[in-house]
């Protein structure tokens, strides 16, 4: 199958044509304009940030949104839930509260919901009545599925394009976001390759600085959640989200004054604060610090798996040989692998695709993806192999390019996994990252289309995959988004994977 080639488009100005004076006087005006901080603005007595649904079962879904009320006794909400948009007959209702421990945010879940359902939901305060939402339970029975998959949308980036379109599709039953929800990084700078984007856009990180304490990291989901378009995503479907390493404090040590890595006394708390934040902003089941890999069923289609490679099981990265043979270091964990063996085989689906975190073919010296883990990569890859009419997926997040990647079989012979990963929202891609340096971008263009496992890519891209589903066969779509830099945008379909089931069809 023919890969794609680089496409040098131009995206706004790129960093090295932009005039010396231009950068004084952007640096100038960014210096003296005060900060916004979105999640203290003057709001209260107001729905601040839209609404949002998630983690949806055949009877139930969590829903969400957040409500700074004007004085302690609006604190009480009520919602209702509906079959219709006009609300005409109550299906769910209830009381909930906002309250300042939680930043406003209110979740619940709203239960005795029937299956395959489509629902209407709102809150209400008085007089005020928030923005309407629209969600879905899972099916008991199911023919056809289509599922959008996302990840890293880095707000500094560029513009949310992708979420907007993804928003704008018809008969999607859920999203998944693969992780990179947020950043926790600092403003852009001209030093960064960032800097274009901000100069095409003028978004830039609220805080300016590192996210540290909760009150960071809830300022900088504030933000993200201000983008319309990633408003009207939650607004439009159901999302089942995982984090990857930007939405949780990763460097658990810093380096000495002798240049050696040495624990990070700060880390489990900035860690705790990053999770906190992170339960209170996203739709999702699990409490802070209980486990978060979970899977859903999509009747006897679909089983979704969504991984946890980076928090509650994962050993420190070892980048020496030795730890390559050492069978105590895992990335998913001996639990979390006899879970996934126990909801493949419970859940007799025709699909199981895994909402994944990071790479599992191999690239490179890999020391912080799975094949720096070999001993759980060989024992799940056997799994797989040893149950080929479950016909597994990947679906993986974190890089910042769409690919398509194959997993070989021991053998080596035939495909025993297919990896597609969607690319990034508004993340620095290839080209972006490297200045769209034709040197560079040709080095990295010659050693993906030398590589045997790589079967489609693309270095100045962002988009995202949709997933349609049905018992014969699954159809992967990568959608990508003509721009992130203009206001204006198109969509267009590069490349299309269809994996046929490997199930005896009834």
């Amino acid at each position: 199958m023919e890969k794609s080639l680089i496409e040098m488009k131009e995206r706004g100005a790129p960093f090295e044509f932009v005039s010396i004076g231009k950068i004084v006087g952007v640096l100038l005006l960014f210096c003296l304009l005060p900060p916004v901080v979105y999640s203290q603005q003057n709001i209260s007595g107001k729905f601040t940030h839209g609404i949002a649904s998630g983690d949806p079962d055949q009877f139930s879904v969590v829903l969400w949104t957040r409500f700074v009320p004007a004085k302690e006794e609006m604190n009480e909400l009520s919602y209702e839930v509906s079959e219709s948009r006009d609300f005409s007959q109550i299906k769910a209702s209830g009381k909930v509260k906002s309250l300042g421990e939680n930043n406003f945010c209110i979740k619940l879940i709203a239960r005795e919901l029937k299956p395959g359902t489509t629902y209407f939901y709102r809150f209400l305060q008085g007089d005020l009545i928030s923005p309407i939402g629209r969600t879905k339970t899972l099916p008991l029975e199911v023919e056809k599925l289509r599922i959008g998959v996302v990840n890293c949308a880095k707000y500094t980036g560029g513009y949310y394009h992708a979420y907007d379109a993804l928003a704008k599709l018809e008969d999607v039953d859920v999203v998944i976001h693969l992780g990179d929800y947020i950043y926790e990084n600092g403003p852009s700078t001209p030093k960064s390759s960032y800097w274009a984007a901000y100069l095409a856009t003028g978004r830039q990180h609220d805080p300016p600085r590192e996210c540290l304490t909760l009150e960071d990291y809830r300022t900088r989901y504030a933000q993200y959640r201000s983008d319309s378009s990633l408003q009207k995503l939650h607004a439009n479907f159901p999302m089942i989200p995982i984090w990857d390493d930007h939405e949780i404090a990763m460097k658990r040590h810093k380096q000495n004054g002798e240049g050696r890595k040495v624990p990070n006394p700060t880390w489990e708390k900035r860690r705790d604060n990053s999770i906190k934040a992170y339960h209170e902003w996203l739709p999702l089941r699990p409490e802070p610090f209980e486990e978060i890999y979970r899977s859903f069923q999509f009747g006897n289609l679909l089983n979704l798996l969504m991984l946890d490679t980076r928090v509650c099981c994962r050993s420190l990265v070892d980048k020496t040989e030795a730890s390559l043979n050492d069978t105590s270091r895992h990335i998913i964990g001996n639990k979390q692998l006899r879970w996934i063996k126990e909801e493949v085989k419970e859940n007799d689906a025709v699909w199981n695709v895994f909402g994944n975190q990071i790479l599992i073919s191999l690239k490179g010296r890999g020391w912080e993806r799975w094949q720096g883990f070999p001993h759980d990569r060989e024992r799940f890859l056997k799994f797989v192999e040893e149950n080929p009419e479950r016909n597994f997926l990947f679906t993986t997040g974190n890089a910042h390019n769409p690919h398509h990647y194959i997993v070989f079989s021991e053998a080596g012979t035939d495909t025993l996994l297919h990896e597609i990963l969607p690319g990034s929202i508004s993340s620095g891609n290839n080209a972006e990252k490297a200045r769209f340096d034709p040197v560079i971008l040709n080095k990295e263009d010659k050693r993906l289309k030398s590589a045997e496992n790589v079967r489609w890519y693309h270095q100045n891209s962002h988009g995202f995959i949709v997933l349609d589903i049905s018992q014969r066969e699954l159809v992967a779509q990568w959608h990508f988004v003509s721009t992130i830099w203009e206001k204006k945008y198109e969509t267009s379909i590069p490349y299309t994977l269809k994996i046929h089931s490997k199930r005896p069809h009834k």
